[in-house]
């Protein structure tokens, strides 16, 4: 049997408990809707993080509503492209881009990923950091580096079940007490909470033959921007990666053009009653600020936000 077929079904039957990815508290699975980077990515030639150079490592601090419920939650790694990405970017318009999960074969084992004919790119391993502490939150917050199965080695997590953790302005301060990588410290400051106008009873049509304007109400602080990750359903079992996703970064200024090719190169998706076998994943938009500190490998970025989740229904366009 063929390499990816293998990956395939260890990814149905690796992951335990398995869990639909739109769990704010799930950091096993391969897609990371909080990123829209990965330079280790051959197909990504679109840096949509808005940042100079390579991408270093990431933290997202999240106050996070879903569905009515209301949670905050913890996610990061350091290493050189951040959170990891297997989908492969096939089009950039305007402030977005789409990216699709092309599957590939590997005739020899591969123990990760298959990102081309025979080209096997490993599980991710990030750089320990010691322990990290998050200072300026209403709550203590502290995580050590664990292993999060396809999420990679090293990686960071914390997850609180209210969505107070800080107030637009105030300063958090994230720093790691240094391991394999030296100590540093990254600030960044909240955001107000984002309330969304195009949206309604939890979901989000996306037409085919014309545009979609997504909207919000604007912030009236300085600094902040708006990310939307727009999630297919997943391409096997739970954990695998999504089928597409669409990612958009953009001024906080109330509005966001989602354009029509993009819309049209996506998979049907629609507003799943049951979840079996597949993860069924809600969407998202955060208002974030952030804050940058170069260390080995590139940019460190630390994203402070408030983050909206949805569902999205489409019609796969016929061709």
């Amino acid at each position: 049997m063929r390499t990816f077929l293998r990956f395939a079904f260890a990814l149905a039957l690796g992951l335990a408990p398995a869990a639909c990815d739109d769990d704010p508290n799930n950091t096993n699975n391969t897609n990371n809707i909080n990123n829209v980077n990965n330079v280790n990515n051959i197909n990504n030639v679109n840096n949509t993080n808005n940042l100079p150079g390579p991408l270093g490592g990431e933290l997202v601090l999240e106050e996070y509503e879903m569905i009515g419920s209301h949670y905050s939650r913890m996610t990061g790694v350091i290493g050189a492209g951040g959170f990891p990405v297997w989908q492969e970017e096939t089009l950039v318009e305007g402030d977005c881009r789409l990216l699709k999960y092309v599957a590939h074969y590997c005739e020899a084992y591969c123990e990760g990923v298959c990102v081309a004919e025979n080209v096997c790119e490993p599980w991710p391993t990030f750089v320990d950091g010691g322990t990290l502490t998050i200072t300026g939150a209403k709550t203590a917050i502290a995580a050590d580096p664990g292993d999060f199965g396809f999420f990679g080695a090293n990686g960071y997590s914390w997850y609180g079940d209210a969505a107070d953790l800080f107030d637009d302005g105030d300063v958090l301060t994230a720093s790691f007490s240094g391991g394999a990588a030296a100590a540093f410290s990254v600030d960044a400051s909240g955001v107000a909470p984002l309330v969304l106008t195009t949206v309604q009873n939890d979901e989000i049509t996306l037409e085919n033959g014309g545009d979609t304007v997504f909207e919000w109400v604007p912030g009236t602080g300085s600094g902040t921007r708006v990310r939307v990750t727009l999630n297919a359903n997943s391409s096997g079992g739970h954990g695998s990666p999504y089928l597409a996703i669409i990612e958009c970064d953009t001024a906080d200024d109330g509005s966001l053009t989602i354009p029509q090719a993009l819309i049209e190169g996506f998979p049907e998706t629609y507003r799943w009653e049951m979840c079996a076998g597949v993860d069924c994943p809600l969407s998202s938009a955060m208002r974030y600020r952030r804050g940058i500190m170069p260390v080995a490998g590139g940019d460190f970025d630390f994203r402070v936000g408030s983050s909206v989740s949805f569902w999205i229904v489409h019609q796969a366009m016929q061709r």
